[in-house]
């Protein structure tokens, strides 16, 4: 963390935290819906976007036939849901099926539904001021049975439901049976399928960190194929929550190398692996966005700078000059003729200093001249000694106003921000220990402020080289806290960042200790899980958007275009501003509901 911007958030979260640490975020007497009591095992469902403590009481019976878990989904939606038990003495959970989804005499839909286990983490050390200790829900590991179940402790399973793209819109049915060894009961699910079908790339850019090197440290990969079989796996669980990570290509670069003596010196790319990954994430898989490698670029953050270096040649001197404009221009010609340029963007100086302000710009005009279509990112506000000389600027989400991000987007750039150590309470964050909701509500206040993308810098930070130096490796399992790396830190000194900062993924779930290569995809989190939800449901408003636009032309100013420019704006209910928002996942999926009914009768206006 920057020590300017560092110093600003701590002194504004001192000043600014109204809540008192409790256990509200467990036990939010808000959730749950009583479905059951069968043989000594009470079962109840919730949204999402609850966090179950384990200890949380079973919500009361209701009178009457109880309401059927329900779902509402747009084609080509995830949505998920859970579904908890609450046994009165130990048991296992034997089985969890859920039957065909259906319409009451039709056939059985395109509509797919994993189950996962709920697990937890202890939490010893709180992130904030605002969070106390105890055990979290976060990682969903697929369901294993038999799974064992304690005495007076909730099990969640979590359910996700995807809706495929060609399903009809209206109401399926299904049952979903569990059979413990203390008896078994069957609840009612009910999924609604919306009358629209959501676009296949996403509209709110995203670049979240994905460390390769981590993944095969944790994985135990040692063989080249193997190395590539389990990223791919973790590049489609990124594409199929909607993310785009900086890096598609690792183990596909761009093959740039150098011919030739002196002046005759020249560069020659061969993007011919590139092209194979970037024709996959790209065009069929849909990343909107991709941090592009710099060679021979300097780089650095507040903390530490250095130059680079081409053949020898130092920035600042004329034949590096002449052999990063070669070989740039090149890509940037490659990609242009490819259709991907507008993906592209460079991010090779981190939180800069008003001392590096000098030094950043220089490079930022260097790539200007080299690649003048080449989309330039920093991670820092705008500042007038940068003025110019930025295409993307990623600040901290408290740096941002509405008025600021209107001003860059009037001036032609874009507006993106990110969350990392911080900001902490009151903002949204990305930490075990908040509500569940904030992450789903990161691209809704993405909407509300105007801001085109949004930036986490790693999602596998599951060890930290200066708390736990080689060969020491961290346990995410056991420790949610993500410890400080560098920064001047002694190695082997532990200092926190946040329990869960840089992790929404988990590697397989198995002892250090277990060497041998696992070929596993990753673990889902539940924060990752509703960061999905919030892109989706950012897909949403830019759909009703583009209907308003369209009906606008056909209608004019109706009643009915009224209607639906009012439902573009985020309600007050659910964000008033960025410290002043809801931790109840029911207030977003109401308003969901309208913009979606909306966007089915603008859909219908011809």
């Amino acid at each position: 963390m920057k020590s300017l911007v560092f110093l600003k958030l701590v002194a504004l979260t001192a000043s600014s935290l109204s809540a008192v640490a409790d256990d509200t975020v467990l036990n939010d007497p808000r959730s749950g819906y009583w479905l059951a009591q069968t043989a000594d095992v009470g079962v109840w469902w919730c949204e999402s976007g609850w966090k179950v403590g384990r200890d949380r009481p079973v919500p009361a019976p209701t009178k009457g036939k109880p309401s059927p878990v329900k779902v509402a989904a747009a084609r080509g939606e995830y949505e998920a849901v859970q579904v908890v038990l609450h046994p009165e003495r130990d048991g296992e959970l034997l089985a969890a099926e859920l039957s065909l989804l259906k319409r009451r005499w039709g056939r059985p839909a395109a509509i797919t539904c994993t189950i996962d286990e709920v697990a937890y983490v202890e939490v010893t050390k709180p992130t904030d001021k605002t969070c106390v200790t105890g055990w979290y829900p976060d990682p969903l590991p697929p369901l294993r049975t038999p799974l064992t179940l304690r005495a007076g402790q909730n099990q969640p399973l979590w359910l996700t439901f995807h809706v495929g793209r060609e399903v009809k819109a209206g109401d399926y049915s299904a049952k979903l049976k569990l059979r413990t060894s203390n008896g078994e009961s069957s609840v009612p699910v009910t999924v609604q399928v919306f009358d629209f079908t959501l676009p296949e790339e996403s509209h709110l850019r995203s670049a979240l960190g994905m460390g390769s090197s981590v993944i095969n440290r944790y994985h135990r990969l040692t063989e080249q194929a193997d190395k590539e079989l389990v990223y791919d796996k973790y590049l489609q669980n990124f594409a199929a929550h909607r993310i785009s990570p900086y890096s598609f290509f690792a183990y596909a670069p761009m093959d740039i190398r150098f011919h030739g003596e002196g002046a005759d010196k020249r560069a020659q790319v061969d993007f011919t692996r590139f092209d194979r990954a970037a024709a996959k994430w790209l065009d069929e898989y849909h990343f909107n966005s991709f941090r592009l490698p710099l060679r021979g670029m300097g780089g650095g953050t507040f903390h530490s700078r250095h130059l680079g270096e081409l053949e020898g040649f130092k920035e600042g001197t004329p034949e590096h000059a002449r052999l990063f404009h070669d070989y740039l221009s090149q890509i940037e010609r490659h990609l242009r003729e490819r259709g991907w340029l507008d993906r592209a963007y460079t991010y090779w100086f981190d939180e800069p200093d008003p001392k590096d302000y000098e030094f950043v710009t220089d490079g930022m005009r260097r790539i200007k001249t080299a690649a003048p279509g080449i989309r330039r990112m920093l991670t820092e506000q705008p500042e007038p000694a940068l003025m110019g000389n930025v295409d993307i600027w990623c600040a901290l989400t408290p740096e941002w106003t509405p008025e600021k991000v209107a001003a860059r987007r009037a001036a032609g750039e874009e507006v993106w921000w990110y969350i990392c150590t911080g900001p902490k309470a009151p903002y949204v964050t990305e930490f075990i220990d908040h509500a569940g909701t904030e992450l789903r509500l990161w691209p809704w206040q993405s909407w509300q402020y105007g801001v085109q993308g949004i930036l986490i810098w790693e999602t596998v930070y599951w060890t930290s080289a200066t708390a736990y130096p080689d060969p020491e490796l961290q346990d995410p399992w056991q420790d949610p806290m993500s410890w400080q790396v560098g920064y001047g830190l002694e190695r082997g000194k532990k200092s926190p960042w946040g329990n869960g900062d840089g992790r929404f993924l988990y590697p397989p779930r198995r002892p250090l200790s277990d060497t041998s290569p696992n070929l596993d995809g990753p673990i889902n989190s539940l924060r990752w899980e509703n960061l999905r939800d919030g892109m989706e449901d950012y897909e949403y408003f830019w759909l009703l958007q583009r209907e308003v636009e369209r009906v606008a032309t056909v209608k004019g100013e109706s009643p009915l275009v009224q209607e639906a420019r009012a439902l573009l704006k985020v309600p007050s209910e659910v964000s008033q501003d960025l410290t002043h928002f809801t931790t109840d996942p029911r207030l977003m999926l109401q308003h969901r509901e309208r913009v979606a009914q909306m966007i089915e009768q603008l859909g219908k206006v011809r």
